[in-house]
């Protein structure tokens, strides 16, 4: 045996010096794999079968060995990414490798297939290496920790030991060996050592032939930090061995070794080349899988599945030492993706999740790498040096501690690795396969019972796959035609079969034109399955007897596992602790008053009705149960809002076999601190797991299409959240999806996952009307969402392991911001079902395509009008490994991905460059130079977004009820006292809001710090004579007590609805300020006028007249006011005015025929706020004079915006019903009806912009679809004649994909229209126009696009700054040089009085500078109209001049202030600053140039306008005239024109320019000079001398004088932050600014005379306030500016508390004229 073996030993070394030892260290064991047929001869007669043969070296000399194939039985080694943190984040970042994308090149083997090289371990000297050793030399060398940096910069995981997570990922101080962060007290002791140090993990493992560099020997192993246990001298650790994941990874590749070899073992037969004495001559195939299995306490498990073998109990395990006491979660960060292996006969045609899923049922022998036992020794001692070599692995075992021989090593058996004993299992609590524990079904079925239930679902699942092929096949898209039965005037419509789109009596609604938008006009696709009763029985009943269940037993609670081709990475979830989340426990006294059943619930959990969530027992029933209890509105019901609910579901995993529709107005809920799994068991029956709509059979329904349950645009009010469901175990041949979802406005998705397989999809939602869904993961399937929609908003969703991410077959226009695609094949695919659909228009903003072969497919573009070509715009999307970012179906690229990781800007379709005339077609491009506010962004430059909060980590105590504090709720009782004590008395807590009505006949103030969560959209009703006239309109609802107030304020599923006729109600009035980005915000909150049971404006009082007003039905004069100096969060909000009624009148009428109204409110949604606000999923429809107006707003991001004119003008036109009303607000529009078709006295405005500044809307759809309730005019784009006004505005507006119908005129700019024929999208109803970029018309430059650099950056001591090129640059001025300017003197003179006005020199210390434009090119490289341009490095900027004198103001002899100026020429500075210039009267200029650098993108924008803000305002206050870029740079900040003085330049605008008010005194009132008695004026005639008296002073006010100021301080007293104070002077700030006539960005402005005081309270969050005064003595007067006003409130501030910026107590001060306070409070 010795011979032997050392001729072998020999014939390895020979062989291996044969090549080069350079390639030898590079690990040159390659992955070559060449396929060879095999003989079996264990049959008879021997047969031949596909395999592979396998060589390590391409060298000749080294001979092939066949591959051992060991799929029959399906051995798979899994990891637990519960535990195995780091190792799984390395194997999920090699699978984002090109390498882990095609892991065996040219060969078809499975992608999560693997192969064990037996030549490894650990080896003597004298021995050859080993091919593990030179593959880990190549990955993880010796060196590796001297060259890579623990912890990782991105992506190190929580690291586990034995005993459970440990506190830190950080690196001991000290350590040279990347020991971890030990546990200390507060002095610094350490109390525990960490006993972990990081070590190289590579992946592949070296172990495995996949490892090493690689087919290419190019590109190594993916390596990553992770944990290995050590030992700290002298730490004994209780006397428990430390492990971590790295000696669980050991164990695991050394189990997997021994069973590996076991099976060769037994079936030595079949491969008679292996010899078992020198196992290191081969390789062996083993399938491979990494996913949360949840805290089961198994680290890793090895599996081998065996039909003969049963349960096998030959088991080896450790458990985790620190075990949960809670029940195993699901899996919830799965890293696999899905992928189809290689079909083999028998189980080898198993994936990795149904091999897992016969592990749990007990099918074959697994073996469970526990993490609480250490299988051998204690980790060896003083391993505390490298990291490199395979000797630093623990417990004398290799990097997977799996020995290279199983026979003892030849003359030293005590250095051969001996397989350890494997002892029986000592835990198992998986229930076998045919138990009946929890099947209560197939507990009390027979055998008989048991058979003839699958023949039924048998005959279903062929059936019904049948039925959704063909619907998927023949998706819906949306009818406009008038519904039958509807009723206008009094009279029903007439059913309607034809095509005839003329006929006055279409809808929108309703309509039908397959052949333009709904599809071709051949037959219809045949219903879908009706699942009768005895269908979903024996569903159920077969779900039951093929359920497995779920680790921990059926009674566990536990939720179910998840294969490995989940994408639910990096989403946290707490373990399964039931009652833990407030909404399961919370109280619940809601009711609906204004329904008809007094015992109606409201909430329903799930397990009152049955369900079981145990993943065994099917809880299809008992769901459907919840669902339907109490008569709500389901089939043969169009809509109610009486039978709202909440449908709550637990932590457990449901198992489903049939569909479960989701009546009108329901709310599935699941709980956020543990998601409920619904997972579709193999019996599944149906097209969607849930259902939002049914289709009924019953033929052509009101809308043209296949009757449904619902109209598919009026399918309002909805939510699913908090859920995940999973349809892999369904049939692959049914078409399932997670959910068939068709919707309209008010309906939301949030924090779902959606699982899919082969053949199915995550969402079918073929037709709809508007809606928003958030916060959503696509893991798998052929499309993970499919789909279409007339507009919508999709954000945050992400997408992973699809085939097709999104295939839109129709749209008009639709949102998608901040999607992320991993590993998908084709990311969104906009293409038609057939060549009569279109998509409309996609923005896709802010998202991320990684390993993705096609980012966006769309049909060949077209400039052609009328040829249904997509618009589209991309913009801020980072690629990594896409090679198309978008291509057509013809197969040409438009944008190709290589070398591209960031796409800014890129426009396929119409553009309109800042003019009504100024059209183009751009192919493909960015267009124009929009530069994001700064104010609306996030760290990453992102457009900020705020998810709905649910409250997760607050107990039930931190809730209140509005009922606790009187409020009735009934829909009769004045609750406005009650409601305003409720929102007080909040503060701190969480109010909640019980379902019901709550009339409020007067305004309630919501004051900062509310936090506010409705219950089925509990209702706020505005009733009673306070809200009647319009004429004197009245708020129901404020939310900040004055404009600008400063704090937070957060809403949610809440309406603002009226009662009767309440013209003059204003239902929200939105003042607050938000102390924080996105701290002031509503989620899922709606304005809702006329239309429902109990408003008293429904189709009785109200009805749809064609001729004259409803009486009585005048219900609004604004939906909401978002005022001055407000800003905030709106996201998923709809203000609506009723068109139809939404009450079923019987609920029972399958053709769902609805009745319309006229009900009249004045205004939709009014915007005057200039401070950020985030606009996401809204719409305003159905107002008499316009559904948006932006009047004089800036910092605006929008997603989708869609509006609706109302039905029945002109029948009245507007303004009628409310002519009288006009003015009332600010930007109201003229309603004097000039001559011309832009004057808007036909119609509606759907959009009004006016004086706006910095918005971008990222898409509107504006409609317009009748004229009198007659659709005869929406083919001829005649409704009405114009749809958006634009006049007026500023730089850097941009409206993205809008789309318009029944316009004649997109827009009217600047008095100039935009036809829509010019931009038809279709030729064919409803003819619908898109415009992919509309620059609206500036008054200035077009874009805001400068970047300001910090003033930081003249004290670096290498000054730099970087930008996108080609970039626009705003220095700050320089203050290291000095110099003064002589004033000329100026002679004024008024009639015979004649002055001479002497002006002290002026001191310039500020340089201001030109405005630079850098472009890679440098001067001449195609400027684009900008100023000179300059190339990236070195520059010397250039000073700015002007030619003009500052002004002068002084008092003439009557009294009155006039202006004068020098005539001569201002000097001009100096020409440049750089080498060579002259030096400055005082200081110097910089020592050295600025370095300018180009980036791909711009700097944070945020800093760049906080820089913008303060130089302007620095500009405004202290002046240098060298800087006259401000004049244009800083709008509204004081400069020409804004002043408020009448004189154009205002006083003193620029730099250091003092403001003359006096002559030869900068300072005080105007002193003239001394006149003598006459004044004589010579002519050339005879003249009387004529003697003119010195005028009389004018009575002047006292001005405060600084000098003179007095500050106290409270030395006592609330401490609070120097961030709060600010917050607060800002607040305060706004609010005397409203008190002086000063709005907007304006800094200076109107006078406060005294007597004046304001004594007021702010309230901010966590019970704090400001308590603060501000006195304007008798006698004074102060002219108001904002940043006066900031320094004044903060004096008793910094000259108080001193000791550090915070736990400031506050104080009072006083001067001659002024006086004020500032003192901080708690509430209490």
């Amino acid at each position: 045996m010795a011979l032997l073996f050392l001729r072998h030993a020999m014939w390895l070394v020979v062989a291996l010096l044969a090549l080069d030892p350079s390639s030898r260290a590079a690990a040159q064991y390659l992955q070559n794999f060449v396929p060879v047929r095999i003989s079996d001869p264990t049959t008879n007669p021997p047969t031949l079968y596909d395999g592979y043969k396998y060589r390590a070296t391409p060298d000749n000399a080294v001979a092939y060995r066949n591959v051992i194939d060991t799929r029959a039985e399906r051995i798979t080694i899994y990891y637990n990414c519960h535990y195995m943190t780091n190792i799984c984040q390395n194997e999920k970042n090699f699978r984002a490798t090109a390498r882990g994308q095609a892991l065996h090149p040219g060969t078809t083997i499975p992608a999560g297939m693997y192969t064990y090289d037996f030549d490894s371990g650990n080896t003597v000297a004298g021995d050859a290496k080993t091919h593990q050793y030179y593959r880990r030399q190549a990955s993880c060398p010796d060196g590796w920790k001297d060259s890579h940096t623990c912890p990782e910069p991105a992506g190190q995981q929580i690291l586990w030991r034995h005993d459970g997570p440990w506190g830190s990922t950080a690196v001991e101080p000290s350590a040279t060996d990347n020991t971890i962060e030990h546990e200390r007290n507060a002095q610094g002791q350490v109390t525990r050592y960490s006993q972990l140090r990081y070590s190289c993990d590579e992946f592949p493992p070296a172990t495995w032939v996949e490892g090493g560099n690689g087919w290419d020997r190019t590109t190594p192993a993916n390596t990553f930090c992770a944990g290995l246990s050590c030992i700290a001298p002298g730490s004994t650790n209780g006397g428990v061995p430390v492990k971590a994941e790295q000696n669980w990874q050991g164990q695991a590749h050394l189990e997997l070794r021994i069973l590996l070899l076991h099976y060769i073992d037994r079936r030595n037969a079949e491969f008679q080349w292996h010899n078992p004495h020198q196992p290191q001559r081969d390789v062996a195939f083993f399938d491979f899988a990494a996913f949360d299995m949840g805290p089961d306490g198994y680290a890793a498990t090895v599996f081998c599945s065996d039909d003969t073998a049963g349960v096998d109990d030959d088991f080896s395990f450790i458990t985790q030492a620190k075990r949960e006491e809670t029940p195993a979660n699901e899996f919830n960060n799965p890293d696999e993706p899905a992928r189809t292996p290689r079909l083999l006969p028998g189980r080898t045609n198993l994936t990795p999740e149904q091999t897992y899923q016969r592990m749990l049922a007990g099918h074959g022998r697994r073996i469970d790498i526990p993490a609480d036992v250490n299988g051998s020794t204690v980790a060896k001692r003083g391993l505390l040096g490298g990291l490199g070599g395979i000797e630093m692995r623990a417990a004398g075992f290799s990097a997977d501690l799996s020995g290279r021989m199983t026979t003892p090593h030849s003359g030293d058996p005590s250095r051969a690795i001996i397989p350890k004993a494997v002892p029986k299992r000592q835990v198992t609590s998986r229930s076998s396969w045919n138990s009946t524990d929890g099947k209560p079904l197939l507990k009390t079925a027979s055998a008989a019972d048991l058979a003839r239930a699958r023949s039924i679902v048998a005959d279903a699942i062929a059936a019904s796959a049948e039925r959704n092929k063909a619907r998927l096949a023949n998706a819906a898209r949306n009818q406009y035609r008038l519904k039958p039965g509807t009723v206008i005037g009094g009279a029903a419509t007439a059913p309607n079969n034809n095509n005839n789109n003329n006929n006055n009596n279409n809808s929108k609604r309703r309509g039908r034109r397959r052949d333009q938008n709904g599809g071709s006009d051949g037959a219809a696709p045949p219903r879908l399955l009706a699942i009768t009763d005895e269908i979903a029985w024996a569903a159920a009943l077969v779900a039951e007897a093929e359920a497995v269940a779920p680790p921990g037993g059926v009674n566990s609670g536990t939720t179910h596992p998840v294969p490995s081709n989940s994408s639910s990475s990096g989403v946290k979830r707490q373990a399964p602790v039931r009652g833990a989340y407030w909404m399961e426990t919370i109280a619940r006294r809601g009711t609906v008053p204004w329904g008809d059943d007094p015992a109606y619930k409201v909430f329903r959990n799930v397990f009152d009705y049955g369900a079981t969530g145990n993943g065994v027992t099917d809880d299809t029933a008992a769901i459907k149960a919840a669902m339907n209890d109490g008569r709500r509105c389901g089939e043969k019901c169009n809509g109610s809002t009486t039978k709202n609910a909440i449908v709550y579901l637990p932590p457990g995993t449901y198992l489903v076999s049939s569909t479960i529709p989701l009546p009108f107005g329901t709310q599935v809920i699941g709980d956020v601190l543990n998601r409920p799994l619904i997972i579709a068991s193999s019996s599944f029956v149906g097209l969607g797991v849930l259902s939002t709509d049914e289709y009924t059979g019953g033929g052509t329904g009101p809308d043209g299409g296949d009757q449904q349950w619902y109209i598919n645009t009026a399918n309002f009010y909805r939510q699913i959240r908090n859920v995940i469901i999973d349809v892999r175990n369904a049939p692959a041949t049914e078409f399932t999806a997670c959910l068939h979802y068709q919707v309209a406005q008010a309906t939301s998705l949030q924090n779902v996952e959606l699982r899919a397989g082969p053949g199915s999809k995550g969402m079918y939602a073929e037709n709809g009307s508007g809606g928003q869904i958030s916060d959503v993961v696509f893991s798998g399937g052929d499309v993970g969402l499919y789909g279409g929609t007339q507009q919508f908003t999709a954000q945050r969703l992400r997408f992973d392991g699809c085939d097709t991410a999104v295939h839109v077959f129709w749209d008009w226009g639709w949102v998608w911001k901040s999607v992320t695609m991993t590993n998908v094949n084709v990311g969104f695919r906009f293409v038609a079902k057939d060549p009569s659909g279109s998509i409309g228009s996609a923005s896709v903003i802010d998202s991320s395509f990684t390993n993705v072969g096609t980012a966006v497919l769309v049909s060949p573009p077209s400039a052609a009008v009328g040829s249904r070509s997509t618009g589209l715009v991309l913009e801020n999307v980072a690629l990594s490994g896409v090679p198309a970012v978008v291509a057509d179906t013809s197969g040409t690229t438009h944008l190709s991905g290589a070398g591209q990781s960031l796409v800014d800007h890129w426009v396929l379709g119409p553009v309109y460059a800042g003019s009504a005339s100024a059209r183009s077609f751009s192919m493909g491009g960015k267009v124009g130079r929009y530069r994001r506010d700064g104010g609306l962004v996030d760290s990453s430059g992102n457009y900020f977004e705020r998810p709905k909060p649910q409250y997760e980590d607050r107990g039930v105590g931190d809730f209140v009820h509005i009922k606790d504090f009187g409020a009735v709720g009934d829909g009769v009782t004045d609750d406005t006292a009650a409601v305003q004590s409720a929102l007080y008395s909040s503060q701190g807590k969480i109010l909640f809001v019980d379902a019901g009505s709550y009339i409020l006949t007067d305004t309630v103030v919501v004051p900062a710090g509310v936090k506010m969560v409705g219950e089925t959209w509990s209702q706020f009703v505005a009733f009673g004579p306070a809200f009647s006239d319009a004429n004197n309109p009245k708020v129901m609802v404020r939310v900040g007590a004055i404009p600008g107030q400063v704090g937070n304020v957060e809403m949610q599923d809440l309406f603002f609805t009226t009662k009767g006729p309440t013209a003059g109600a204003v239902l929200v009035e939105w003042n607050m300020a938000a102390d924080a980005k996105g701290s002031a915000a509503l989620w899922d909150c709606h304005v809702r006028i006329g239309g429902a049971t109990g408003t008293g404006l429904t189709p009785a009082e109200c009805p749809a007249l064609t001729s004259g007003i409803a009486p009585g039905c005048n219900a609004a004069s604004l939906m909401m006011h978002l005022k001055p100096g407000a800003s905030g969060y709106f996201e998923n909000m709809w203000l609506w005015v009723a068109d139809h009624m939404i009450d079923d009148p019987d609920l029972g009428d399958a053709n769902n025929n609805m009745v319309q109204n006229s009900v009249y409110a004045a205004r939709g949604f009014l915007i005057e706020s200039t401070a950020p606000v985030w606009l996401y999923a809204t719409a305003s429809e159905h107002a008499v004079y316009y559904q948006y107006n932006f009047h004089n707003a800036s910092n605006i991001f929008t997603t989708m915006i869609q509006t609706e004119s109302p039905y029945y003008q002109p029948t009245p036109p507007p303004p009628a019903p409310f002519t009288s009303a006009v003015g009332k607000f600010p930007g109201d529009p003229d309603y004097t009806c000039a001559p011309g078709e832009f004057n808007g006295c036909d119609e509606s405005w759907g959009v009004i912009m006016r004086g706006c500044e910095d918005i971008l809307i990222a898409s509107a759809g504006l409609y317009s679809w009748f004229s009198t309730y007659a659709q005869a005019c929406i083919d001829g784009q005649a409704c009405q004649k114009a749809m958006m006004l634009l006049q007026g505005n500023h730089a850097s507006v941009r409206i993205q994909n809008l789309v318009t119908i029944g316009t004649k005129y997109m827009a009217v700019m600047e008095g100039q229209g935009i036809l829509a024929t010019d931009n038809l999208n279709v030729d064919a109803h409803p003819f619908w126009s898109q415009i992919s970029i509309l620059d609206v018309a500036s008054d200035g430059a077009q874009f805001n696009d400068v970047v300001w650099v910090h003033p930081d950056i003249w004290n670096m001591d290498e000054p730099e700054f970087s930008c996108a090129p080609p970039c626009r640059v705003k220095l700050p001025p320089y203050t290291g040089a000095t110099s003064v300017v002589n004033f000329p003197l100026m002679t004024v003179s008024q009639d015979a009085w004649t002055s001479t006005i002497t002006v002290p020199p002026m001191t310039l210390s500020k340089l201001g500078f030109e405005i630079m434009t850098l472009g890679e090119g440098g001067a001449g490289a195609g400027g684009g109209g900008l100023k000179r341009r300059t190339a990236f490095g070195s520059v010397w900027p250039v000073p700015a001049t002007t030619s003009n004198w500052p002004v002068v103001v002084y008092r003439g002899p009557d009294g009155k202030s006039s202006t004068a100026s020098p005539t001569g020429a201002f000097p001009t500075p100096p020409p440049s600053i750089g080498p060579g210039a002259a030096p400055p009267q005082m200081g110097a200029w910089p020592a050295q140039a600025l370095v300018a650098r180009a980036a791909a993108v711009d700097p944070n924008a945020e800093i760049a306008d906080k820089a913008r803000d303060w130089l302007c305002r620095q500009a405004a206050l202290n002046p240098s005239f060298w800087d006259m870029d401000l004049v244009t740079d800083c709008p509204g900040y004081g400069g020409p024109g804004s002043g408020g003085d009448g004189f154009g330049w205002g006083l003193g605008w620029g730099w250091d320019v003092p403001e003359i008010t006096g002559n030869a005194t900068s300072q005080g009132e105007l002193v003239l000079c001394e006149l003598p008695e006459t004044s004589t004026t010579a002519t050339t005639s005879a003249t009387p001398t004529r003697t003119t008296p010195t005028p009389t002073p004018t009575p002047t006010k006292n001005r405060a004088d600084p000098n003179t100021n007095k500050i106290h301080c409270f030395n006592s007293g609330q401490k609070m932050s120097n961030i709060r104070l600010q917050n607060g002077r800002n607040s305060a700030c706004n609010m005397l600014a409203m008190q002086a006539g000063v709005s907007g960005r304006k800094r200076a402005g109107g006078e406060l005379q005294g007597p004046f005081l304001v004594d007021n309270t702010l309230t901010l969050s966590g019970s704090e306030e400001i308590h603060w005064t501000f006195e304007v003595k008798e006698g004074c007067a102060w002219t108001f500016d904002f940043d006066e006003c900031l320094r004044y409130l903060k004096t008793p501030v910094d000259s108080c508390d001193c000791g550090g910026e915070n736990g400031k107590q506050g104080g009072y001060g006083s001067n001659n004229c002024l006086s004020w306070m500032f003192d901080p409070n708690k509430s209490w």
